[in-house]
Order: C-alpha cells, then structure tokens, then sequence
C-alpha cells in the first residue's frame, strides 16, 4: 500500500515502480504516520532523499514513512520509485539495517528509469529511536526548528536545536544538506498565513492555503458556514488581532475593503517577525494606505514590507482568481527566503 497524507492506495509489492494516484491530502510531515505505526507494529522505516543527480519533483530531504506492511506516508518522487523503495525499507527492517538506495542511473534495478533522468540516492534508517522521532514532532507542535543529524556511514542520529551551530539555516526552507558523511534534515514549522478581514475572497484564499499545507487562522467577521473546514476562526476584535501568534514562518494578508479597518491588523504585523504581509487593493489604495500608516509614525522600511496589492499579477478578476494570485505571492515570498544549500548537497556525487 502507498499512502499520501491520509489517502492509502494499493501498489505492486515487487519492485515495477507503478505511480499510485496523488491526492490533495499530502502531507510534508510523515512522523505521525510512523511513530503510530511503530506503536502498533513494533517497526518502521525513515526513508529521506539524500542525493540527486538532476532536477525532479521532490527537493532534497523529502521523506517516505514506511510500514512493516508496506503502507507508506509521503512522496520522495512523481510516484515512480515508491513502491521499489517501500520494498527496499521491508527487507531494511526485516534485517535490521539501515541502508543506502540508488534508484535511476547507476542503479542496480536497471527496470526503474527516472522520467525525470539521473538518479536519486535514498537513505533507509531503520534505527532512528521513537525517542528522537517524538522529539522532533514535539519541537513541530511547538512551532520551533530542529535539525535531524544522521551518519549516514555509522548509522547513529541526534537531535540539533536552534543556538548549537548556524543559527541562520533554521530561517531557510531548503530541507536538507550535507556536512561530510553526516546528513542533516531540517524539521521547520508548518507555515502559517494569518487572514484578516471580510468578504468574498477570504474563504477560497483559506481553501486554498490548507490545501497547500499552510496552517489558516482567520480573523472575520463573516459567518463560519462561509469559510469552510480546515481553517481556525477568531472572532475579529482588537483583543484577537494583538494576541494572534504571528512567528517567521507566518504570512499575513489583510483582506479588508475598508481600508481603515485594517490598520489595527497591519501595526499588528509589520511588528512581527511575518515572511510575508499584503494587503488587498488597488494600487491606489496602497498609496492611501501608505500615507495614512505614515502618519501613523511607520518608517519607509516597515512601509516597504507591505505588498500592495496582494499577489501576483495575472489579471484576476474573480474572488477565486484573485486568491490564488494573493496565495501565489505568498508562496513566492516563502520560497525566495533560503540560501543555495542543495548546491552543495549535489557536489557531494
């Protein structure tokens, strides 16, 4: 079986490499799955990404969670190589061994091609402890990085928090890199985007957000029926913008047509720590929104935080295509924030 997010499929157990369907139920973190698993069955696989010869689907660090039975949790490929991993991590833990995969070029399953080309290289860690693995979900739950350290040679893990080493990789959103023969597995909050205002495009910009995985709070005055599941909802008072947790991995988006409703929320975020804030509205309302938050004391560079109007630009017109232009900018900004780690990761070939 072949299980993305919640969604479980049945796959060839032999090593055919049949692509099982994705849904929109994937999910980046696969340590719930496998923590339970391991509960229930007494074993289970971490299988991560560690090299790539060229481009594909997946960045380096992608993982797989593996069951004794051959259910696993997450995506390292375009669906081409799962099955054949999951064979690989049942006979790890039949033996008890870790284990290193090739699969595409150089391989020794010349029958798994790569559509992508080249090859990809999967550590198999059989022997992660529960301890390290609840860990690392804990310090998830609490919104605080950490790094997974494995030697890849050895065979050993630790636990890497943010004030030991660089303390500037915990603001990147690459997942992974090397450091000679110990492989290092960033472990980062789930992004969050903060929605604050009322109308229309609040609803299909939330959807939208959690089906891309992002945590949704939403600050309304529009009734719950309207939102939909899947985002939290906070009555919108002054109360619940001054208190709503806003960290770097947050995005805020202001989505109010009266545009003096939302300079509470917008003082609110050009004081935190956001990756992200935007405001809705024609580019005439940003320069009114600027002058009005100017006399309000904000400096230029809080000022030029703001992105105004909200999104990528792509001629939207609708509530739903203007929230994916917004969502579209706000994954834009998330990405852009990292350094060229993987650049080293691929030297190590």
């Amino acid at each position: 079986m072949v299980r993305y997010g919640r969604a479980v499929f049945a796959v060839n157990r032999d090593l055919a490499g049949q692509s099982p369907i994705m849904t929109e139920n994937f999910t980046e973190n696969v340590l719930p799955d496998l923590l339970a698993w391991r509960h229930a069955e007494g074993a289970g696989a971490l299988v991560t990404l560690v090299r790539k010869s060229a481009s594909g689907p997946r960045p380096l660090g992608s993982q797989l969670a593996v069951a004794t039975d051959g259910q696993v949790a997450g995506l390292i490929s375009g669906g081409c190589v799962e099955a054949g991993i999951a064979a690989e991590a049942r006979a790890a833990m039949a033996k008890g061994r870790n284990r290193m995969v090739r699969f595409g070029e150089g391989s020794r399953y010349v029958d798994l091609r790569l559509p992508c080309g080249g090859a990809v290289d999967v550590y198999v860690d059989v022997t992660v402890t529960n301890k390290a693995l609840a860990q690392v979900a804990g310090a998830m739950d609490a919104r605080c990085p950490v790094v997974l350290v494995t030697d890849t040679e050895g065979g050993g893990s630790h636990l890497e928090e943010p004030g030991r080493g660089d303390d500037a990789i915990f603001a990147t959103t690459e997942l992974a890199w090397w450091d000679t023969t110990t492989f290092r597995r960033l472990y980062r909050p789930t992004p969050r985007l903060v929605l604050a205002g009322r109308g229309p495009i609040v609803a299909p910009c939330a959807h939208m957000a959690t089906l891309n995985g992002y945590e949704v709070v939403v600050l309304t005055d529009d009734p719950p029926s309207s939102i939909g599941r899947g985002a939290e909802m906070l009555r919108l008072t002054r109360a619940t913008v001054a208190s709503v947790e806003i960290d770097p991995s947050t995005a805020v988006v202001s989505l109010f047509h009266d545009h003096e409703a939302e300079r509470p929320m917008l003082h609110r975020a050009l004081a935190s720590p956001a990756f992200f804030i935007g405001a809705l509205g024609s580019r005439t309302a940003h320069t009114a929104r600027l002058a009005d938050l100017r006399e309000d004391g904000l400096d230029e560079a809080a000022l030029a935080r703001i992105e105004g109007p909200a999104g990528v630009p792509i001629h939207a017109a609708t509530p739903a295509e203007i929230a994916t232009s917004i969502l579209a900018g706000v994954i834009r900004a998330y990405r852009a924030r990292r350094p060229s780690v993987e650049a080293h990761a691929e030297s190590m070939w």
